[in-house]
């Protein structure tokens, strides 16, 4: 499967930096909305990079390039216009697409972007609420100032759609705020509910300093209160840990969608989820969440560990990828009794069947 899978990539998903004004409370990058955390590098691909790492013969043959921060906001990147500039000249047809906080950039930069990712392109800007109630959890972000990138972006042409997180403080108002951003052009409105609660309550958001600013609480409508059905200090003891694995179905996706996963710092990784937790620290907090990340992070790191991690400041893509023994380990963590628990949580479904 490996063998096949690497000689059939078809998508890039890359984090052009992991730079960002925001401090999004659930976001790995800080604590809690507060301070960022130490293994944050503020790191940039520049043009001149991108070009060496991507050959024109390989960006030719994708149809889906994305760029979607763990950590950073791609639009912060210094470079980020030059380089879809040059995929789109490698690639006139492949889906370009840019997920960002939209509270930076002039309104000039955003019509430049449309101008240049059409027309198979698409930016989606995250729009949490209101405003008062967005900022709430795109800390350091202002509404106004989205909206302005939004509308700048669409009057130049470009295909905007909004990802809009839903919580206790924003969900009765999910249709005005649809037919608010549809009315300015907006293509699509996806309202998602984070499952980072776990059922646990409230989450505690800090300031810099670490004292506590406020909670987040999640929805109460059934609609958008679907996160974890049970307990989950259950799950994380060692048996309970084991019996999710065990009866776990792991469909990889980044083989269903041809996909590979590069980081700010030109690390090959086959998804973002192990992409983030191959750079993390753990967090060693009493929070359930900071518990389940740690576990992850531990494990995808034995296992990048294990079967390698190429850079591309070593090798461009194509000679990477014609490495005959690149990951031909990676299989045996998806099947059998080696199967990864970050591969259970985000590619089986299991964790949230409890």
């Amino acid at each position: 499967m490996i063998r096949e899978y690497l000689d059939s990539i078809t998508a890039l998903h890359i984090e052009l930096t992991d730079k960002c004004q925001a401090a999004c409370p659930m976001c790995a990058r800080n604590i809690n909305g507060g301070a960022a955390r130490p293994f944050i590098k503020n790191a940039d691909i520049s043009i001149d990079q991108f070009v060496q790492w991507f050959t024109p013969k390989f960006l030719s043959k994708l149809n889906n390039f994305y760029s979607c921060g763990n950590y950073g906001d791609p639009a912060f990147a210094k470079d980020c216009l030059e380089i879809y500039t040059y995929v789109r000249q490698c690639n006139p047809t492949a889906r370009l697409a840019l997920h960002t906080n939209g509270s930076l950039r002039t309104k000039e930069w955003w019509q430049a972007l449309a101008k240049i990712i059409n027309p198979n392109g698409q930016v989606i800007f995250a729009v949490d609420g209101f405003a008062g109630k967005h900022e709430l959890y795109r800390r350091h972000t202002k509404f106004e100032k989205v909206i302005e990138s939004i509308k700048a972006f669409v009057e130049a042409g470009g295909d905007a759609r909004v990802d809009s997180l839903v919580f206790a403080h924003n969900e009765h108002e999910t249709e005005e705020l649809k037919k608010y951003l549809l009315d300015l052009g907006v293509t699509e409105v996806n309202f998602k509910s984070t499952k980072r609660f776990y059922n646990l309550g409230g989450f505690p958001v800090q300031n810099k300093d670490g004292s506590h600013a406020y909670d987040l609480h999640q929805a109460t409508l059934p609609e958008w209160n679907n996160g974890f059905k049970d307990d989950i200090e259950k799950f994380l003891s060692p048996d309970a840990i084991q019996q999710l694995i065990d009866k776990s179905t792991i469909e990889p996706q980044c083989v269903s969608k041809n996909e590979l996963y590069v980081d700010p710092y030109g690390n090959l990784l086959p998804c973002c989820w192990i992409g983030s937790d191959w750079i993390e620290e753990p967090i060693n907090g009493n929070m359930v969440l900071q518990k389940l990340r740690d576990l992850t992070v531990e494990n995808s790191q034995m296992i990048m560990t294990d079967v390698g991690v190429p850079n591309l400041n070593n090798a461009n893509i194509d000679d990477t990828l014609a490495n005959q023994s690149m990951w031909e380990k990676l299989e045996s963590y998806w099947v059998g009794e080696n199967k990864c628990i970050t591969c259970v949580k985000n590619c089986s479904g299991a964790l949230y069947e409890q």
